[in-house]
C-alpha cells in the first residue's frame, strides 16, 4: 500500500511539472522595434499608447517582450533604447509581481518615448535604407515569437549617392526598381525577413506628396516581401 502512494505521488509530480513546462513553453516573446524618423518635423511620432498595444500583455501577462527604439537621422548609425521583460510560467510566479512588472515595462517604453520627443527635430539629409536593414537584419536573427518593426517615416532617402528628391531617382524607382534595389543591396543585404511584419506610417500632407509616397512607399514593400516580410502601408497603427 505504501508503494503504492508512492508511485501517485511520482506520477503527480511528473503530471505537474509537466503541466509547467508545457505553460511555460506556450508563452510568446513579442519583439517590437520602432524607427522614429527625425529629419522632417511633418512626419508622425511614435505614440506610447500605439506600441504598447503590440505586445497585449494586459491579456497575455506571462508573454515575454522586447522593445527597441532607433532614431533614422542624416547618419548610418544612431543611438538605440531598449526595454524589456521576460516571459514567465504562470504556475510558478506571482500574478501580483508579474503585474507589477509589466507596470514598469511599460512605464519604461513610455519614457522613451517620451524623452524622445523631446529631441531637436530636422535635417538636412535622411539616411534611410541603413539604419530599416540594419534593424530588419537583426530581428531576422530573433528567436521571438513575433517580430514587429514599425517605421515613422516618409521613406525619402537623401544621401550623397542617392536622393528621392532628385526627379530622375525617382522617375527610375518607378520604372527600373531592380537598379535601386541593386544599389541598397550594396549598402547593405537583406537576410530572409520571413516572420517579420512590418508598418511603414506616414501621412502625405497633399496631393504631390502622396504621389511621391505612393512610388516610394511602394518601392519598399516589394523589397521588403521580396524577402519574405509581410508589409502595410499606413497612416496609423490601432
Amino acid at each position: 500500500m505504501k508503494t503504492t502512494l508512492v508511485i501517485i505521488v511520482m506520477i503527480a509530480g511528473i503530471i505537474l511539472l509537466a503541466g509547467c513546462a508545457n505553460m511555460n513553453n506556450s508563452a510568446q516573446t513579442i519583439e517590437v522595434a520602432v524607427i522614429r524618423d527625425v529629419t522632417d518635423s511633418m512626419i508622425a511620432i511614435p505614440k506610447s499608447d500605439e506600441i504598447i498595444s503590440q505586445f497585449n500583455l494586459d491579456k497575455e501577462m506571462w508573454n515575454g517582450g522586447k522593445f527597441r527604439m532607433v532614431d533614422l537621422t542624416d547618419v548610418s548609425y544612431n543611438r538605440i533604447h531598449e526595454a524589456s521583460i521576460e516571459s514567465e510560467n504562470q504556475l510558478l510566479s506571482n500574478k501580483f509581481q508579474r503585474t507589477d512588472k509589466v507596470k514598469k515595462f511599460y512605464s519604461q517604453i513610455s519614457k522613451i518615448i517620451s524623452d524622445a520627443s523631446q529631441d531637436e527635430i530636422g535635417k538636412d539629409n535622411s539616411s534611410v535604407y541603413f539604419p530599416i536593414a540594419k534593424e530588419l537584419n537583426k530581428l531576422s536573427q530573433s528567436s521571438s515569437s513575433k517580430k514587429i518593426l514599425l517605421v515613422y517615416s516618409d521613406l525619402m532617402e537623401n544621401t550623397d549617392e542617392m536622393s528621392f528628391y532628385d526627379q530622375v531617382k525617382l522617375d527610375l524607382i518607378k520604372a527600373n526598381p531592380d537598379s535601386a534595389k541593386r544599389y541598397f543591396d550594396s549598402q547593405m543585404k537583406l537576410k530572409s525577413l520571413n516572420g517579420i511584419k512590418i508598418f511603414l506610417i506616414y501621412q502625405p500632407l497633399n496631393m504631390k506628396d502622396d504621389g511621391v509616397y505612393k512610388i516610394v512607399s511602394n518601392f519598399y514593400k516589394a523589397l521588403f516581401e521580396s524577402k519574405g516580410a509581410n508589409v502595410e502601408i499606413t497612416a496609423g497603427i490601432n
